[in-house]
């Protein structure tokens, strides 16, 4: 059992390692390349009316109400049916060897996307329809500079829509080992799906696309400490 355990750890710090190194990679060139190459304004004014000074998608029933309010529930009741597929793999025995996983993927999804609510909340960055540039009246101001004196915080830092779908990401950790195609299935399905979700708040005008990005290495980072912590492969070992 010990050379078992052992074999888990080891594993878990090899996978560990590789996806620390990607996500540093990663962060660097968010925080130096990506600055200069403008994307942020340059695919917001995509979606902006010049001329009536507005979002025009900001209230469509497509984006405000499927793409934004139903996503956003969806992504909750995803991470509720994990929490209780996992409770009843105590009274039916077919489900006790992903019971674990299953309680881990919950976890890891709570965790993640409240990391993300926590620093929004916090951010004095404002959405694109809220800045001056775009018809509203709070300065620009780039990410990680800082803010004008008696700025009102905008809240809207990293982008909390699309940590939802990054979330499931949460899949990804909980099932790469015992099985990957499935964990590979569900990291692009999230990474899609994130992507997804920030587009449709980027057409609103509620986000930039550097929020959206922030917002997927954010949630990552978070998984990816879960995972050191308390490792997915050490709750099946648990289990077994």
């Amino acid at each position: 059992m010990q050379l078992v355990n052992l074999a888990f750890k080891s594993k878990t710090y090899a996978v560990w390692f590789k996806h620390l190194l990607l996500s540093l990679i990663f962060g660097v060139f968010m925080l130096l390349v990506y600055p200069t190459l403008q994307l942020d304004k340059y695919v917001t004014d995509l979606f902006f009316d010049v001329n009536l000074r507005q979002f025009p998608l900001k209230h469509h029933p497509f984006f405000d109400q499927w793409a934004h309010t139903n996503l956003k529930w969806l992504m909750a009741l995803i991470a509720l049916g994990s929490l209780l597929v996992s409770v009843a793999g105590y009274c039916l025995p077919e489900l006790k060897p992903i019971q674990r996983l299953l309680f881990w993927v919950f976890v890891g999804m709570v965790i993640s996307t409240t990391t993300v609510a926590i620093l929004k909340h916090y951010n004095q960055h404002g959405c694109p329809w809220d800045l001056e540039m775009y018809g509203g009246d709070l300065p620009f101001f780039e990410l990680f500079s800082n803010p004008p004196s008696g700025v009102e915080a905008g809240r809207c830092f990293p982008a909390g829509h699309s940590s939802g779908g990054f979330s499931l990401s949460a899949f990804y950790f909980a099932f790469m080992h015992n099985k990957p195609r499935f964990a590979n299935g569900m990291l692009w399905i999230a990474l899609s799906t994130g992507l997804f979700m920030g587009l449709v708040q980027i057409m609103r005008g509620a986000h930039f696309l550097s929020h959206v990005l922030w917002s997927g290495w954010v949630v990552w980072m978070s998984l990816l400490i879960l995972y050191c912590i308390w490792s997915p492969t050490e709750a099946l070992s648990c289990n077994k």
